[in-house]
């Protein structure tokens, strides 16, 4: 009954630097699923020091909530906390992605669920298993 949520930093020519995964218990539905990973991830690039970063979701209503606190009172406590952590952090934007765009970073988060990867952790570059896919998609984009 846990969901999985995973995060990718890369360089301006691509390469993956860090990559996290982290459990989660449910929700109530998708739209706080997507806030709180994005509280999580805000949070361990905060942790790990970098505080200039952009987000990229395929979560339309996660990301206007983001935009229009206000308008979403529904998660206002989860709003709150986000922009707690992006005040002490230097630069923090967020971005509409295709869900094709992230389906790296969605492997890894369904892989913490279906191969019981319930230990947190942030490790360098991108995970093993991953590698020659994660060198495919540099070439393609970058």
């Amino acid at each position: 009954m846990h969901w999985g949520g995973a995060w990718l930093v890369r360089d301006h020519n691509g390469e993956v630097l860090l990559h996290s995964t982290e459990a989660f218990i449910p929700t109530v539905n998708r739209i706080a699923a997507e806030l709180k990973c994005i509280l999580w991830c805000l949070q361990s690039l905060h942790n790990v020091h970098l505080d200039s970063c952009e987000i990229w979701s395929d979560c339309v209503a996660a990301l206007r909530a983001l935009d229009q606190p206000e308008a979403w009172p529904k998660y206002s406590a989860l709003l709150n906390q986000i922009a707690q952590v992006i005040r002490v952090m230097r630069d923090v934007s967020f971005k509409i992605s295709s869900p094709k765009a992230n389906s790296l970073t969605k492997d890894i988060a369904c892989s913490v669920v279906r191969d019981g990867r319930y230990n947190s952790y942030i490790a360098r570059g991108g995970p093993a298993w991953l590698h020659d896919r994660i060198e495919e998609e540099r070439r393609r984009s970058y």
